[in-house]
């Protein structure tokens, strides 16, 4: 598995590590549970899985052309590692929270595997040249979306941490 893929499942699975059902599912201060994080990153690395297959199945990549605004995003993300909060998820990527912890990393290794191979297989057949557009930031590299999934995965790592923190301290 490549190396950005891979530290995206040992963030995922450190951070998780002895978390029971209940701690999971818990929602502090309104906002996701831990299932839900991982959750909604497991929609995220099934989205990017789907995005490849459609320009591998298209024989073309899917990108739009970059705009100043649009490079500036990807510059301040995949390039320095800024992960500004605040921004909505895509409803496509939103948690459903119906799926159990043990249910949803046994999917996160298996998305990711899928993931590793149809990344290989878009960069195999277009190269290093933009493939297709995040939602949010523009068009990216297949490289540039590895490591945005490292990224992304590492910023909701965070949020894991600090919701088992708090919810250990009884908050």
């Amino acid at each position: 598995m490549h190396i950005e893929l891979q530290r995206c499942f040992t963030l995922i699975d450190e951070a998780t590590a002895g978390l029971d059902e209940a701690g999971a599912t818990t929602r502090v201060d309104g906002r996701w549970s831990v299932a839900e994080i991982v959750e909604h990153l497991d929609r995220t690395y099934t989205g990017t899985v789907k995005g490849f297959e459609r320009c591998l199945e298209a024989g073309q990549p899917r990108a739009s052309a970059p705009t100043l605004k649009s490079r500036l995003r990807v510059f301040l993300v995949v390039t320095l590692g800024y992960f500004p909060t605040g921004v909505e998820a895509p409803a496509h990527v939103v948690p459903t929270g119906r799926v159990s912890l043990p249910d949803l990393l046994t999917k996160v290794r298996m998305h990711l595997e899928s993931l590793d191979r149809t990344a290989a297989a878009a960069k195999g057949r277009f190269g290093s040249g933009r493939v297709m557009d995040h939602p949010i930031l523009g068009p990216f590299t297949v490289d540039q979306w590895l490591k945005f999934h490292r990224i992304h995965t590492r910023h909701h790592q965070k949020q894991i941490v600090e919701r088992r923190r708090r919810l250990e301290a009884g908050a």
